[in-house]
């Protein structure tokens, strides 16, 4: 019995691995080609900080591979002992197609554990810790926000295009200022500019724009329609200087999605809320106070499909009973596709009259019952 067990652990663990593996891949490729590599060529990051921001996007894919991965390695797994005839020796030694499984169910359970931990803590603290990389890496150097070539719109009343960067050094620099109702009434522009980050003797920080040598045209207050002629002059050096904190909003650089905060935080706002609106009416507190429950139950529904989908996977491998990997890969393309559309589904939800936080149980729900309908068939023959 032993035997079969580690055989059967074994199949399932490698094929789960590699299909794991392989979607990771997938993922993570899209992630690196679309942030960290576009943040080392703009200069944001060494190459060095490009590989700890890479393993720390890692993490937040687990809840998506981690079902694929396991749905697919149980078909791979027992859609070539049904092909082999392996199922059908073990049936035939008094063993039911439940207990086959069993040592890939544990497995899946104990993923399922583990993923749950890592949805709820590890996952959001590597989202943070990757924000403060990336984030920690522009305050040394404020001038990486500019893109050389892009009209940069993150300074609030300016608007900015540099042809050149190198380090703090920005070359054919134009910034364009705006009023409080962002009509244009500056223009200036410089062959070389420098944007550094300046610490106060009071400890706070600010960021120095400075224009050298530069022609400065200033528009009169009002004057949409350009009817009256600019000034032009020359100035030696023209400063400007903006809080960090509307640049980088207090040090975050970001803002927290709901889905980002960890256990503790998801308990402590289903008391007070998220992004309570002022003078929320009882219908909004409520439904800011279901948010949170509904995210951590989402954070535990989405770990607990790595068993669910395993266990509908057992049934399945036997009725498709094929060996083929592109096959069994379709299947779990398949499976996936409609388990994550119910998913979504569920997640449109809001009203917190129709329970979302419980909702989005359904879909395993509607899986694992699926998957006795099928067990049960399956053992029939």
């Amino acid at each position: 019995m032993r035997i079969l067990d580690r055989h059967v652990l074994t199949e399932t663990a490698v094929a789960g691995g590699v299909a794991t593996g392989a979607f990771i891949f997938v993922m993570a490729a899209g992630n690196v080609l679309s942030q960290v590599a576009s943040a080392i060529a703009a200069g944001r990051v060494t190459a060095f900080e490009g590989l700890e921001l890479v393993g720390l996007l890692l993490p937040g894919l687990i809840p998506y591979v981690l079902p694929l991965g396991m749905l697919t390695g149980v078909l791979m797994a027992f859609g070539r002992m049904g092909a082999q005839h392996e199922l059908t020796a073990m049936k035939a030694g008094g063993l039911s197609l439940l207990r086959i499984a069993a040592p890939a169910l544990f497995l899946a359970a104990g993923l399922a554990l583990a993923a749950a931990w890592i949805n709820l803590e590890v996952a959001t603290r590597s989202n943070d810790e990757y924000r403060r990389v990336l984030m920690g890496s522009v305050k040394d150097n404020p001038a990486s926000l500019i893109t050389p070539g892009e009209i940069n719109r993150q300074f609030k009343g300016l608007i900015i295009q540099a042809r050149e960067r190198n380090g703090p050094v920005l070359r054919d620099l134009w910034i364009w200022r705006l009023d409080a109702e962002g009509r244009l009434f500056e223009t200036i522009h410089t062959a070389e500019g420098r944007l550094t980050k300046v610490d106060k003797p009071d400890g706070s920080a600010v960021l120095r724009l400075v224009a050298i040598s530069a022609q400065v045209d200033t528009r009169r207050p009002g004057d949409d329609g350009f009817k009256f002629p600019s000034v032009t002059k020359e100035a030696g050096q023209a400063p400007l200087e903006f809080p960090v904190s509307g640049v980088f909003k207090d040090g975050s650089g970001y803002d927290r999605k709901l889905r980002w905060h960890t256990t503790s935080e998801l308990i402590a706002l289903m008391d007070k809320g998220w992004q309570v609106p002022p003078n929320a009416t009882p219908a909004q507190l409520a439904e800011s106070r279901m948010m949170p429950r509904t995210q951590l139950m989402s954070h535990l529904a989405s770990a607990f499909s790595i068993f669910s989908l395993a266990l509908l996977a057992v049934p399945l491998a036997v009725r498709v009973g094929r060996s083929e990997t592109f096959v069994n890969a379709a299947v779990a393309l398949a499976v996936a596709l409609s388990y994550y559309i119910l998913s979504s589904a569920a997640a449109w939800v809001k009203n917190p009259a129709y329970r979302p936080d419980l909702l989005v149980w359904l879909p395993n729900l509607v899986v694992v019952t699926v998957a006795v309908v099928l067990l049960r068939r399956a053992s029939k023959h």
